[in-house]
């Protein structure tokens, strides 16, 4: 059975017998009654996908904080899908696109524009990850030659004039970086300001510094040094030939040759009484930083020989700072007076109330040494004093030096080849310092020195001089000193 549509523009239509005649009203109130219920089912089924896109109880238009909207974005998109085909299904009004899919869309994008801003970092947070970001640091290095300064060697390296200046005010307190020792190493850290931020130098092989350098005019610098490790070592040894070959055999150090020499200088001449046979034993500091490495100050020494018979040596430091080397009585071995004002090779003519004299062919006295060298070794004063004569002698000495000492005493020193610089009369000199250098001025054969020395204007015998001791331990020291001088001698006594 077929029904044929009713028109509803007022046209009669031609049924069959057999069709159902449907009044008019009726048909209207059908037809109402059909969409009524679409709009309710519509209403519910818009309400029940608002319920579950935002994970609300039903009928409940509340919303939930923040982070439960934040959640709801992480739904399944099937699932808005499957919803959104569910209200669609029970309307009649079927667009291409819905007001309904447009109100979810919305949302969506939405939801999706809340997480972009969550994951987006704050303001003082992108501040801070600024603030931390690194500057290049340029690292500038090198090691000074024969005559190029640190200043020269910057400035050709493209660090500004007014840089390097600042660098030297900052670290003058530490170090003067104009008159660094040639083969010094250095390194100058730069960020990309140009600004040094750190300078590090090895005036040797054994020190190495670091300086910090602040960005601000106030801030103090910092200094660090690279650790130096420190050994005590014991040795002993015999003369063979000398001193300096013997401590090359031992220990491969010319050094420890001159350091010993030093210690014993008031009373050893190494170059004329140190005999084959005679042995010495030494307790030596060994500085190391690295593999490198270098003998520090000698601790204790003991020197024997069959002319000089034993000689001992401790150094000690009391609490005041005052440090020196003294015997085992605790006498200093150092001297009002040096031994001798020079090494030289030999003694050419000694003191003597007559000697003929080679150019002038005559006898007369010879009241001073001569210490026979090669031209232009240096010449020291054998005391601490004071210059009172500075000229050349016409009447045979040549370049003269005198020095005035306590007590007395007074030195000369002729036939220099030249005096040392700056020395003129007047001048305080202390013990060993260079006054002037050997030569053959004035009335003489060869290049030696001729020294002389007087006590209250009259001359005598330098080599037969007692030499009293500069100082010794002080009273209030004693107790420490022989503690100190035992424990050394103990050392030396059963580890060699």
């Amino acid at each position: 059975m077929s029904i044929k549509r009713y028109s509803t523009f007022g046209k009669k239509c031609n049924c069959n017998s057999n069709a159902i005649h449907i009044p008019k009203k009726a048909k209207k109130k059908l037809t109402s009654t059909k969409k009524g219920l679409l709009g309710i089912l519509a209403i519910v089924f818009i309400f029940l996908a608002i319920a579950l896109l935002f994970n609300i109880p039903f009928l409940s238009l509340g919303l939930e904080d923040r982070e439960k909207k934040i959640d709801n974005q992480k739904l399944d998109k099937s699932s808005v899908e499957a919803n959104s085909q569910i209200v669609l299904a029970g309307s009649d009004a079927a667009h291409n696109e819905s007001e309904f899919e447009r109100g979810l869309k919305d949302i969506t994008e939405d939801l999706e524009k809340i997480n972009i801003r969550e994951e987006q970092p704050a303001d003082g947070e992108l501040k801070l990850r600024y603030q931390q970001k690194e500057k290049n640091i340029r690292v500038i290095s090198g090691q000074l030659k024969a005559g190029e300064t640190l200043y020269q060697y910057l400035v050709k390296n493209d660090i500004s004039p007014a840089e390097v200046l600042r660098l030297q005010e900052k670290v003058h307190s530490v170090v003067d970086i104009s008159y660094l020792n040639i083969g010094t190493k250095f390194a100058v850290h730069c960020d990309d300001d140009g600004e040094i931020v750190q300078f590090d130098y090895q005036p040797n092989q054994l020190d190495a510094y670091q300086i910090k350098i602040p960005s601000t005019e106030m801030a103090n610098i910092e200094v660090t040094k690279d650790e130096i490790f420190r050994e005590i070592v014991c040795f002993e040894g015999e003369i063979e030939t000398s001193l300096y070959q013997s401590m090359l055999d031992y220990c491969n150090s010319g050094q420890l040759a001159v350091q010993l020499a030093e210690i014993f200088a008031w009373d050893i001449d190494f170059l004329t009484e140190c005999q084959p046979g005679d042995t010495f034993k030494l307790i030596v500091e060994k500085l190391y930083r690295g593999d490198f490495y270098r003998w520090g100050d000698i601790l204790a020494a003991v020197y024997e020989g069959e002319m000089l018979s034993i000689h001992t040596a401790i150094l000690f430091e009391d609490s005041s700072g005052n440090a020196n080397y003294y015997n085992e009585n605790g006498k200093a071995l150092q001297k009002a007076f040096l031994r001798a004002p020079l090494n030289y090779k030999y003694i050419s003519s000694h003191y003597t109330e007559s000697r003929y004299h080679p150019i002038l062919r005559i006898y007369r006295p010879h009241l001073a040494i001569d210490y026979a060298a090669p031209t232009g070794t240096p010449v020291v004063s054998i005391g601490a004093g004071t210059v009172i004569s500075r000229y050349y002698d016409q009447g045979g000495y040549g370049n003269y030096v005198e020095i005035k000492h306590p007590n007395g005493y007074v030195t000369a020193y002729g036939h220099l080849s030249k005096f040392a610089q700056g020395l003129h009369v007047g001048l305080r000199v202390e013990q060993g310092e260079v006054i002037g250098y050997v030569g053959a001025t004035g009335l003489a054969t060869g290049p030696h020195l001729d020294f002389s020395i007087s006590k209250d204007g009259n001359r005598f015998n330098f080599l037969e001089l007692d030499m009293p001791p500069a100082s010794s331990v002080a009273a209030e020291y004693l107790d420490d000193f022989t503690m100190v001088k035992e424990n050394y001698l103990s050392i030396l006594d059963k580890n060699i």
